[in-house]
């Protein structure tokens, strides 16, 4: 593989999150070809510099590296194991990195099948949402061989936080440290929600509930932030999809089955996102999953900007 910019990286699933990785790439120095379904939902990718192919077996042609960024399972298999797949086109010493939340059993059969043609594999999902692929600030748990970590390094280091690029084990450790993270950021969101709704439906304002709360032993990281970003403003504009959020909660609960754990607050939490995708909120921010708790108090969660 070429050394650190004159990398040859390919990227397919150039969506909410994957356009503001594909800029940032570029923006780096990385030549970047894409794949999509729909080319005209990529023009701002195409415009900032990536050169869009025909296939994803096409982007693997001409790519040292290529990245996924896709909803599920199935798109993954899809991609990277299809017909027209990333493995058709690959050469030995390619390496594949797939950055979606999906099934940890599933990364490892992709990598099995990788390594049948020399190609290695890395699953490396993100946290920090749309803002932080803008930003260039995402948090990467890498699961995979160290040494194919740190080649990668200079691409994941275009994306995400120098600080923040993390090698958590071996391949499908990524996966999985991921859907703690989001087990952990839906169930805080849906408790903090409640929490406020009965505050405030107590008679108490949200601005005082958040000024306690932030400075005392209920604070967040969802607080300080999503809450502050959407719920508080009323703006829910997606960095994250309810849908995915949902998504992401049912892989976890299938790993808690397959593991023997229990997880009663994820699957309390799971009806809870399975309310809000039912009132219409799938597409908006994943935070909207407060607005049915709200709808069943009577209240909103809202606090008016300082002047």
């Amino acid at each position: 593989m070429a050394e650190d910019k004159k990398l040859r990286v390919g990227f397919i699933g150039v969506g909410t999150m994957g356009r503001g990785m594909v800029k940032n790439l570029l923006k780096a120095g990385f030549p970047v070809t894409i794949y999509a379904r729909h080319p005209s939902t990529v023009q701002e990718a195409v415009e900032a510099g990536a050169q869009l192919v025909a296939s994803s077996r096409a982007v693997a042609e001409i790519s040292d590296l290529v990245i996924t960024m896709v909803p599920d399972s199935p798109e993954v298999e899809e991609v990277i194991l299809g017909a027209e797949g990333v493995l058709g086109g690959a050469q030995v010493g390619t390496v594949v990195v797939d950055m979606s939340t999906i099934n940890p059993a599933t990364s490892r059969k992709v990598a099995n099948q990788c390594a049948e043609k020399g190609v290695a594999f890395l699953d490396a999902p993100v946290s920090g949402g749309s803002w932080g692929a803008e930003n260039g600030t995402l948090v990467i748990m890498v699961g995979g061989e160290a040494a194919v970590v740190e080649r990668c390094r200079p691409v994941f280091e275009a994306m995400g936080r120098a600080d923040g690029i993390l090698h958590v084990g071996s391949v499908g450790s990524g996966e999985v440290v991921k859907l703690v993270n989001n087990m952990v950021s839906a169930i805080i969101t849906a408790a903090t929600g409640e929490a406020f709704a009965m505050g405030i439906k107590a008679g108490v304002d949200p601005a005082t509930i958040y000024e306690v709360v932030s400075k005392s032993s209920g604070a967040s990281w969802q607080l300080l932030n999503a809450f502050t970003r959407n719920i508080f403003t009323g703006a829910f504009q997606p960095g994250f999809f309810t849908d995915l959020m949902y998504k992401d909660v049912g892989i976890g609960l299938a790993l808690g089955a397959e593991t023997g754990v229990p997880l009663t607050l994820a699957e309390q939490a799971y009806r809870l996102y399975a309310t809000a995708i039912a009132a219409g909120y799938g597409h908006d921010d994943y935070t909207s999953v407060v607005r049915p708790i709200e709808e069943a108090a009577g209240v909103e969660i809202r606090i008016a900007p300082q002047e």
